[in-house]
């Protein structure tokens, strides 16, 4: 059986999606440890649920766009970098490092699964979770503002 990370790989190849590429273990967890003490309730202690967005700190935005792949256009630059976590069924995070773009294109060529995208500062979260909720916590400027 594939895994997500098996699948996201096959995507980037076969879609020839550019600017999209998963971290080295030594280069993600440190993410990941930064991600649950700045917005989980829990802290580090939070990675271990396999729902992390059931976890964000307090006050955050939710609501179910009609499509959220499509939201994120809204709500990333097309050419800036961020850090993608793509989570799997099982718990397992994979973290990538991707332009907007990319991680929107790799998005639309794969199955449903979770994911939380944030800048490269830490200073903000997406998710997306199963239920099709988009969650944002911290300081994202939509391009919808700017309109």
């Amino acid at each position: 059986m594939n895994t997500l990370r098996d699948e996201l790989n096959d995507v980037i190849s076969s879609a020839n999606i550019e600017g999209l590429e998963f971290l080295r273990m030594n280069d993600w967890q440190w993410i990941m440890h930064k991600l649950a003490d700045s917005f989980l309730s829990h802290g580090r202690q939070s990675l271990d649920r396999i729902w992390l967005w059931d976890s964000i700190k307090e006050p955050y935005t939710s609501y179910q766009p009609e499509n959220g792949i499509e939201e994120l256009k809204f709500l990333l630059s097309e050419s800036d970098s961020y850090w993608f976590i793509a989570s799997d069924e099982d718990g397992k995070y994979w973290v990538l490092e991707g332009s907007g773009k990319a991680i929107v294109s790799a998005l639309f060529e794969t199955r449903y699964f979770e994911y939380y995208i944030t800048d490269k500062e830490l200073s903000w979260l997406i998710c997306e979770n199963h239920h099709g909720v988009m969650v944002l916590k911290g300081p994202i400027k939509s391009k919808r503002e700017n309109a």
